[in-house]
């Protein structure tokens, strides 16, 4: 399988990537940059609550239908419908994507990192099974046995003198498979290296979806090139949100458009992404000056502004989460979410009873 680039090297093709490239940028830093300078609560409340919308958008991408209520609502054990299968691939993405958010900028790229496609090689695995089952049979000393890395290496060696030994007898070269799509997508993702961040991020999503190196898992694309974004020092302060920009973008992308085309769209989800975030940061500034205004003329020890704060940093409240954070008793939590009034964020239970309120 193989995907060329040299198409983009073209004076046409770069004419037509350049528009949609200084957007993309544009977009991405001038976020990034706002989250960077914004109260902790805000930047805090729009990134946990970017990482449930690409979660959600990421399901879409692939067919299934997410309530984002029902993700909160799940993440906190008070579902009010019954959990279904898409929900709980939804819960799976929000986890990988947490983990790789709160890792350092390019692990998920290097060797002990988050593992981008599927595990070892088949052969490989195959002649370790082979190889430790013989040697299983010899008689090993203990002290050898307890010193696991000295052993691999061990192994390591013995399959290189057998191939040395098939070599000279006449044996093929046992080649590396040129249709892995994981080692085409590698390779794709080093020949980019030099290229502007976004242009090489771009590419490497697009490649993805067009080699598909991990069928299982299809997620992993959007969350790919973002983390490639984070690595190269283009997305400093949160981890873009791709699978959300590619569904809400303006154009759709398809197989079947010219390498040029495609880019440009996803590009435009890039810009997508970036001019998303902005604006759910914009409503929640917005949230929390309206509720900050029912707090006027309250004593200086009062709770009511640590509550605001709370709604606006988690995406989802409960009366027994409030009183412990803000070690209170529920009847004070009950007492101040009256005080909100018309401010209060929206009740997501629909019950009376074990209910909750979040600003999603």
């Amino acid at each position: 399988m193989v995907y060329d680039l040299d198409t983009i090297h073209r004076p046409a093709a770069w004419r037509r990537l350049t528009g949609p490239l200084e957007a993309a940028s544009d977009a991405l830093v001038r976020v990034d940059e706002r989250l960077a300078r914004a109260e902790p609560v805000l930047a805090d409340g729009a990134r946990a609550r970017a990482h449930l919308l690409d979660a959600q958008a990421a399901l879409h991408l692939d067919g299934e239908l997410v309530a984002l209520e029902d993700l909160v609502l799940h993440e906190a054990a008070m579902d009010v419908r019954r959990p279904t299968l898409a929900l709980g691939r939804a819960v799976a993405v929000l986890a990988e994507r947490r983990r790789l958010a709160a890792a350092a900028p390019g692990r998920a790229f290097s060797g002990a990192g988050w593992t981008l496609t599927a595990g070892p090689e088949p052969d490989a695995e195959e002649d370790d099974a082979k190889w430790d089952e013989e040697d299983s049979g010899k008689e090993t000393d203990p002290a050898q046995t307890e010193d696991v890395p000295y052993a691999a290496i061990d192994r390591l060696l013995a399959r290189t003198r057998r191939t040395l030994a098939d070599c000279e007898v006449g044996a093929p070269v046992p080649r590396p498979a040129t249709d892995d799509p994981g080692a085409a997508w590698r390779t794709v993702l080093d020949e980019a290296s030099d290229l502007p961040a976004v242009l090489s991020a771009a590419i490497a999503l697009d490649a993805w979806l067009v080699l598909d190196p991990a069928p299982r898992a299809g997620h992993r694309g959007p969350l790919a090139a973002a983390a490639l974004l984070r690595a190269r020092g283009k997305a400093v302060a949160h981890l873009p949100a791709l699978a959300l920009g590619l569904r809400d973008g303006r154009a759709r992308w398809s197989r079947a458009l010219p390498l040029t085309e495609r880019l440009a769209v996803l590009l435009g989800a890039v810009e997508a992404s970036g001019r998303l975030m902005g604006r759910d940061l914009d409503r929640l500034a917005l949230a929390r000056e309206v509720m900050l205004r029912a707090c006027t003329g309250r004593r200086r020890t009062s709770r009511l502004p640590h509550l605001v704060d709370l709604f606006v940093g988690s995406p989802l409240v409960t009366v027994a989460s409030a009183a412990r954070a803000l070690s209170v008793t529920p009847q004070a939590v009950e007492a101040m979410l009256a005080e909100l009034g018309s401010a209060r964020p929206r009740e997501l239970t629909e019950r009376r009873r074990y209910r909750a309120w979040g600003i999603v």
